[in-house]
């Protein structure tokens, strides 16, 4: 029991960081503790169930909460109890993620896309990319969110934004179209990369010219 409330409480931390924001919803009442001897199917103890879903439903949910808790697990069961499965979306799903192991806990990033929406036009399209920081007993530790259009409209000055998640860690970057000398734009790539320090999580900034025109600002 004492470690189910533990885990129970660590999900309340983090659904107030907003970790599952725009992308699912548990219905009311849960996540709750039950013990496992009232649903047959379950190993004994007690678990925290995140809600009861019909067996066609189950893998997409579970598909999400993993991409953010590589714990969860689906089991079938025998529920007396209405069901109560998580609602996904309504703003976002999820493209892909990944977590690292660090010395301070698990850093997790996870990409996300805008639900597609038909009254919504092509500049719409958006994604993003939430970077959490989780000590070793899964207490939340931090958190950063970046978006964007990933293609950028050069001349507009929107920029373009992609996120990469590689053995090193997950990166974040943006080439930014600012009005330059002429008819050109100046190209500039943001690029924000992530560390973890004193137990923090800490984005860090870079800037660099893919195209600088400065130079012609006199002819």
């Amino acid at each position: 029991m004492a470690e189910a409330e533990a885990a129970l409480a660590r999900w309340r931390e983090r659904a107030k960081a907003n970790e599952w924001d725009g992308l699912l919803k548990v219905a009311e009442g849960y996540p709750r503790i039950v013990p496992s001897d009232s649903v047959p199917g379950l190993k004994p103890g007690f678990v925290v169930v995140l809600g009861a879903c019909e067996p066609s439903a189950a893998p997409k949910v579970l598909e999400t909460i993993k991409a953010f808790e590589a714990e969860a697990y689906a089991h079938n069961v025998t529920w007396a109890q209405p069901l109560a499965c998580p609602q996904l979306g309504p703003t976002w799903r999820v493209l892909q993620s990944k977590s690292w192991k660090k010395k301070e806990g698990t850093l997790t990033a996870v990409v996300l896309e805008r639900l597609e929406k038909e009254d919504l036009p092509d500049s719409s399209f958006e994604q993003s990319v939430r970077v959490t920081l989780r000590a070793p007993d899964g207490r939340h530790l931090g958190s950063d969110e970046r978006s964007g259009h990933p293609t950028g409209a050069v001349y507009t000055g929107e920029t373009g934004f992609r996120a990469s998640l590689d053995a090193a860690g997950p990166t974040v970057t943006y080439l930014i179209y600012e009005s330059g000398c002429g008819t050109q734009p100046d190209i500039i790539e943001s690029r924000v990369n992530y560390r973890v320090e004193n137990e923090k999580l800490v984005p860090e900034v870079s800037r660099k010219f893919i195209q600088d025109r400065s130079s012609h600002c006199d002819e």
